[in-house]
């Protein structure tokens, strides 16, 4: 199949992004509406790995992928890999922030909630994301929060799925934790992702990332990380400050003061809930 068979399956075909290697279709497909991805490279690892993760986790708030394969690009004269996923309306986080928003305590909560809820799935199925950041966010025009982009993904029952020798592991910088970047692969776990949330939602409440400095260069962010405490969030709304010490939790240094496992962290997000006075 080449390009032009694989466009023909789909109607209404509208090109919404391009960047690097990847370009993004939004598409009718069986009356549905889809979001169909063309990478150049075929045989990028990340997206292959992206492509394994999420065919089969099938968790609500991440987006499904429905197939995938290659197609031949006349026009670069190789094969490319395509993706046909479930469509969400909405933006990512980081252009939402990126406007000057920032979250009020309810929506906080809310898409804390809702990250906490994918994370308590993920640790079910033995599967770190390792890359929770708002690029990776979705603000879904439903309401609806959405966690994509498994490229960094490890699976704790087996094999890494990003493989790596280095001395520094596959991460981002601001949002990763010493064990990550340090590339401590035997301590990554649940309370990994979790440090990478409460840092997501610091920074949207605050408008910045606290380990992330103008013009800083990855040693500067890395060292901020490790030694840096950033000051507790002040909400409206938040009567006895247990919100920003739930926050204040997630970013602890040490793995042993984050809460243990995902169902933990949900268990205290809900028993702080009854205190907090979030708007509608």
């Amino acid at each position: 199949m080449d390009i032009i068979e694989l466009k023909n399956r789909f109607t209404d075909v509208k090109k919404i992004k391009k960047g690097g290697q990847k370009i993004v279709y939004k598409a009718t497909y069986d009356d549905k509406t889809i979001a169909l991805k063309i990478i150049s490279d075929a045989s990028d690892p990340r997206v292959l790995q992206e492509i394994d993760v999420v065919k089969n986790i099938k968790i609500n708030n991440i987006p499904n992928i429905t197939e995938s394969g290659k197609a031949y690009d006349a026009s670069i004269n190789e094969y490319v890999l395509y993706i046909i996923e479930e469509y969400i309306e909405g933006i990512s986080l980081r252009d939402w922030l990126n406007s000057g928003n920032r979250f009020n305590l309810s929506m906080a909560y809310g898409v804390l909630s809702t990250l906490i809820d994918i994370e308590v799935e993920l640790e079910i199925r033995g599967i770190l994301h390792r890359d929770i950041n708002p690029n990776n966010i979705i603000l879904a025009n439903s309401g609806e929060t959405y966690l994509i982009d498994f490229g960094l993904a490890k699976d704790l029952n087996g094999t890494s799925l990003t493989v790596t020798a280095a001395t520094y592991g596959p991460f981002t910088p601001g949002y990763a934790p010493q064990e990550q970047f340090a590339n401590m692969k035997n301590s990554q776990d649940v309370r990994t992702d979790l440090f990478q949330i409460g840092v997501t939602i610091y920074e949207a409440c605050t408008g910045n990332n606290p380990f992330v400095k103008k013009s800083a260069q990855i040693l500067d962010v890395l060292t901020q990380t490790v030694n840096y405490n950033p000051p507790p969030l002040s909400l409206s709304g938040d009567r006895h400050g247990l919100f920003s010490q739930y926050i204040s939790m997630m970013m602890a240094k040490s793995q042993s003061q984050r809460p243990n496992t995902a169902y933990d962290a949900k268990r205290y997000l809900e028993a702080i809930k009854t205190s907090l006075e979030m708007e509608e």
